[in-house]
């Protein structure tokens, strides 16, 4: 009898886990969908003719939608303001609304973080988020501009279980009705255990500097970043007129200029990331064949976005002084994580060998960190020389590798200068 009511409970809550996920991934889709939805709506209510019908503006929600999480946008070829343009696909994500999508998705996991079976609501949400997916995949299939198919019923899928995941398994557990308080999953015990015995039998070296460096590379690029967004500011205080006069010449109604504006504002983190790769001396390119950059910038044609006109031209005399700006930086995290690096003073014997181990990671954790970042906010977003738009990955990795590496190992030389008092080797040979 015991045993039959432990197994009706036990089916009980994996059907209330099971719907609670499906509930949550059913708001997450229907906020970030209705979030353009509406406005878009709007927008053709009010400015578009009688011959263009409100799909329309479900279609343009749909693939703004699907475009945040991955999934390429292809465009047929046609006439364009008179201009015969042949076919091409549209791949930069707008990270702005990306960011909005993750945390959506975080919520979810964040909602189920307290079940006791995660696996139901992982079922309950995934599913239903991929149902719905189709749905949209299907109904923004149009001749002029349609979603990838095959993309688009793959990348918004992972995206949204990738940040269900971390929602569900990071950070304290959330109550979840008919759970005990305090109630440690199984699901989260197989991951801690399997993250402590993966870290346990790594190499010595990478289980003593991966701690500061992880906390120095990251707060190099996070300070990059920061620093960045504060540049664009100054750039857009400083020549808001030619931004003004932007916005002229593309005679958008007050609407209109509410949806160019919404259209920056969702791509202000990918501005933020170039201008941080402009910081580093590799700067960014908007067209093949154009480079912005601290030594000088060649743009060519832009496309009518307002925020463009904040874009340095010509040589600058003093650009390569941006360089400085990433060099400092580095040199004030790797200072700052010394108290941190108690096991590096400790595991190694040599000042030198201890601040090679843990200049180079800094340098590797900072210049990935940026190169990934820089790999997400490029793409496609127009026609012919408008494929190829934003920041080189590659270049950018060893480029900033190298900036970081050398201010990070001459820091280090402070940072983790191994201690006489506590390495017992060096205290013997003191003896």
């Amino acid at each position: 009898m015991r045993f039959t009511r432990a197994s009706k409970r036990l089916a009980l809550n994996r059907r209330l886990t099971l719907a609670i996920g499906a509930l949550q991934a059913l708001i997450s889709v229907a906020i970030g969908l209705g979030a353009l939805a509406v406005p878009l709506a709007i927008l053709w209510l009010f400015e578009n003719d009688a011959q263009t019908g409100f799909v329309v503006a479900f279609r343009t929600a749909s693939d703004i939608w699907l475009l945040s999480q991955g999934a390429p946008i292809n465009v047929a070829a046609g006439t364009f303001l008179g201009i015969e343009v042949g076919a091409f696909a549209i791949t930069l994500m707008p990270l702005g609304y990306s960011i909005f999508l993750a945390w959506l998705a975080w919520r979810v996991g964040r909602a189920i973080s307290g079940a006791a079976e995660m696996w139901p609501a992982w079922l309950g949400a995934i599913g239903t988020f991929a149902i719905l997916n189709f749905l949209v995949v299907r109904a923004a299939d149009f001749k002029a501009a349609a979603p990838d198919q095959i993309g688009g019923l793959i990348w918004p899928v992972l995206f949204f279980s990738a940040f269900v995941f971390f929602g569900s398994l990071i950070g304290e557990p959330r109550p979840v009705y008919g759970v005990a308080k305090g109630m440690i999953s199984i699901e989260r015990k197989a991951v801690d255990e399997f993250f402590a015995k993966t870290f346990a039998s790594l190499p010595w070296i990478i289980r003593v500097v991966w701690s500061p460096a992880l906390r120095a590379g990251t707060g190099i690029v996070i300070a990059m970043l920061v620093v960045s967004s504060a540049a664009i500011a100054l750039l857009f205080a400083f020549n808001w007129i030619g931004v003004v006069t932007f916005y002229e010449t593309v005679h958008s109604t007050f609407l209109g200029g509410f949806a160019i504006t919404s259209a920056q504002i969702a791509l202000l983190p990918n501005f933020v990331i170039f201008a941080a790769s402009w910081l580093t001396g590799v700067g960014f390119s908007i067209g093949a064949g154009s480079l912005i950059s601290p030594l000088g910038s060649a743009a060519g044609p832009l496309p009518a976005i307002p925020a463009l006109a904040v874009l340095p031209q010509g040589t600058l005399d003093f650009g390569m002084i941006a360089i400085v700006v990433p060099l400092v930086l580095a040199f004030i995290a790797t200072l700052a994580i010394k108290k941190h690096a108690d096991d590096v003073r400790f595991e190694f014997a040599t000042p030198l060998a201890s601040a090679f181990a843990l200049g180079l990671s800094i340098a590797f954790v900072a210049a990935i960190e940026l190169a990934a970042l820089a790999w997400l906010a490029s793409g496609a977003f127009g026609p012919g020389r408008f494929a190829s738009n934003g920041v080189n990955p590659l270049i950018l990795f060893a480029v900033f590798f190298i900036e970081v590496a050398v201010v990070a190992v001459l820091a280090s030389f402070f940072a983790a200068k191994p201690n006489r008092a506590d390495h017992p080797l060096l205290a013997s040979k003191k003896n």
